[in-house]
């Protein structure tokens, strides 16, 4: 192999454990050194496979790697520095999401107009506003389910769309009747016009 490239792989590997001793499995940065090693050509040219260089070389598996590289890719470094000061899951920071925000450049957890960056420092009152932002969730009324009159109204619809849908698909291919084709076409603008009408209504209605 290529001495260059042995040293390209010593240097992430060293990167690896770095951040593993710093940040513990957490670390944004741990997440993003598996990432760039993954989705490089490194491997490849090192006859290497992914698996192999997250046993042999990262110290983890697989599946962990690539657990701790889709939630970095699903909530960037915010969810990692604030799961190395309270513990959260995906879901938790799933729900608090919108609270954590940036401000001169620095993610903050929002709350009550109070701005907590995420430092260790603040790590008690983090922990206590991570609480009460998961208790404001519990609480929130659930979305309210249409009424059995609606949901009949969307089977009809629905039931409508596809006799429709049939009618359409038996004059395709041609030869079919012009006559038919206009008649089809003029009742999809009436059934249109009337559904908008509706959607008018309802919107002066609000």
């Amino acid at each position: 192999m290529d001495s260059d490239k042995h040293l390209d792989l010593g240097s992430w590997t060293g990167l690896q454990k770095a951040f593993a001793a710093v940040s513990g499995s957490c670390s944004a940065a741990r997440a993003q050194c598996l990432k760039q090693v993954r989705d490089s050509k490194m491997l490849d040219d090192l006859g290497l496979t992914w698996e192999e260089f997250c046993k042999e070389y990262a110290g983890l598996s697989r599946g962990h790697a690539d657990h701790l590289i889709q939630q970095y890719d699903q909530f960037g470094d915010a969810y990692f520095r604030l799961s190395e000061i309270a513990r959260v899951s995906p879901k938790t920071f799933g729900q608090i999401a919108g609270h954590v925000v940036t401000d001169n450049g620095a993610d903050v957890l929002e709350i009550g107009g109070e701005m907590l960056a995420l430092v260790p420092e603040n790590a008690a009152k983090i922990r206590a506003a991570i609480q009460t932002l998961r208790n404001q969730v519990r609480r929130a009324p659930a979305p309210e389910r249409p009424s059995p009159d609606v949901i009949e109204l969307r089977i009809r619809v629905d039931a409508l769309s596809a006799d429709l849908a049939r009618v359409v698909a038996k004059l395709n291919p041609p030869p079919a009747s012009e006559g038919e084709r206009a008649a089809l076409r003029g009742l999809s603008v009436y059934a249109v016009n009337k559904f908008r009408n509706v959607a008018r209504q309802l919107g002066a209605a609000a």
